[in-house]
C-alpha cells in the first residue's frame, strides 16, 4: 500500500526498528526503502512498475452495503480502490519503535482523525489503515475443541482433523503442533491457508472412504510464501532469517534485485528472493533436496555462474 498510494502524505508506524521484519531483514529493509526513494513519484504517475505474473484473487460480491469487505485478499486486497490522493506528490514519513495508543474522530477538524503514538506523537489524517496481525477467533469452540494456550488456534492432527472426530481445520483459526521438517513453519499467511485448505478437502474426502493412508503433502515439507513489497516481487522459502551459527550469502544490486540464502553445513536452508531473481525453482530444489555446496560457497551467487545448470 506505501507503494501503490500515490499524491498523498502517508506516515507508516511500526513497532519494529525496520520495515516488514516478519519477512526480511534489516539490509533488505534498506534495500526496499532505497528503491523506493529513488523512484519517481510524481503525481503523472509516470513511474515503471514491474509485471508478475501470478494468479489473482477477487471477492465473488462486488458491492456490501454494510460497509465490510469480508475476508483478506493477500497483496490483492485493495484492486479497485482509488489509492491516489489530491496531493502535489507523494510524502513517506515512518514513525519506527511506535504503536498507537489512541484513535479520535474529529469531525470538525481539517483531518478526520486525530492518532496518538506511544512515543507522544499525535498524527492528523483523513484516514486510518490497521495491521496488527492475525488473532483466531476460536473462543466459540473453546467448550467443545482442544484450543492451542501459546497462539489460541485450534489444535489439528496430522489429518487437519480437530479434537473432535469428523470436524476439520484450516488457515489462520487452526494451530498446528507437528512439523514435517525443519524448513516448515507455521505463520499466519494467505498462501498457507490456500495450501491448507486444498490439502485438508483431500483428508476429508479420505475420511470419508476410511482411507488413514494419506499424510501432509510437499507444501508442508519446506516454507513458501510469494509476495510484493515496494513493487518487488518477494518470494521466501524455507528457513529464511538467519540463525546462531549458519552462514548467509548475499547478492545485492541496487533498485534490481536483493538476494540471500542461509546456509548451514554447506546446505542451503532458506533463502530471500527479492526482484526478478529466477533463481526460486533452483533454490527450492536445494533447499528440499539438501544437496552440498561447500565446494561452490558464496560463489553459487556469482551472476556468471549458471547455477541452473550447474545442478541440472
Amino acid at each position: 500500500l506505501v507503494f501503490a498510494a500515490n499524491s498523498c502524505h502517508i506516515t507508516w508506524v511500526i513497532k519494529d526498528a525496520t520495515i516488514s521484519t516478519t519477512f526480511v531483514d534489516s539490509i533488505a529493509s534498506k534495500f526496499l526503502l532505497d528503491s523506493l526513494a529513488a523512484a519517481n513519484y510524481s503525481s503523472d504517475e509516470t513511474m515503471e512498475v514491474p509485471v508478475i505474473k501470478r494468479q489473482i484473487y477477487s471477492t465473488t460480491v462486488k458491492h456490501n452495503t454494510a460497509g465490510f469487505q469480508g475476508s483478506a485478499l493477500g497483496p490483492d486486497w485493495y484492486n479497485g480502490l482509488s489509492l491516489k490522493g489530491r496531493g502535489l506528490d507523494k510524502k513517506l514519513d515512518i514513525k519506527y519503535c511506535s504503536e498507537i495508543e489512541s484513535v479520535v474522530h474529529t469531525p470538525d477538524a481539517d483531518f478526520n482523525l486525530s492518532i496518538k503514538l506511544s512515543s507522544g506523537a499525535l498524527i492528523e489524517t483523513d484516514a486510518l489503515i490497521s495491521a496488527t496481525g492475525v488473532i483466531p477467533n476460536s473462543q466459540m469452540f473453546s467448550k467443545k475443541l482442544n484450543i492451542s494456550h501459546s497462539d489460541k488456534g485450534i489444535v489439528v492432527d496430522k489429518q487437519m482433523q480437530t479434537s473432535h472426530p469428523g470436524v476439520f481445520a484450516a488457515g489462520d483459526v487452526c494451530h498446528i503442533p507437528w512439523s514435517c521438517s525443519e524448513n516448515w513453519k507455521q505463520m499466519r499467511l494467505w498462501t498457507q491457508a490456500l495450501q491448507q485448505g486444498f490439502y485438508l478437502a483431500r483428508t476429508m474426502a479420505a475420511a470419508d472412504d476410511d482411507d488413514n493412508s494419506l499424510g501432509p503433502d510437499i507444501s508442508f515439507e519446506m516454507f513458501t510464501h510469494s509476495t510484493k513489497l515496494f513493487g518487488f516481487k518477494v518470494i521466501l522459502l524455507g528457513r529464511y532469517h538467519e540463525w546462531e551459527g549458519c552462514e548467509c550469502y548475499f547478492r545485492i544490486t541496487s533498485g534490481v534485485e536483493y538476494i540471500k540464502l542461509v546456509v548451514s553445513n554447506g546446505r542451503v536452508q532458506g533463502a530471500q528472493l527479492i526482484g526478478e531473481t529466477d533463481l526460486e525453482e533452483v533454490m527450492e530444489n536445494l533447499i528440499l533436496n539438501q544437496l552440498d555446496i561447500s565446494q561452490l560457497g558464496e560463489s553459487i551467487l556469482d551472476p556468471n555462474v549458471d547455477i541452473d545448470d550447474y545442478f541440472d
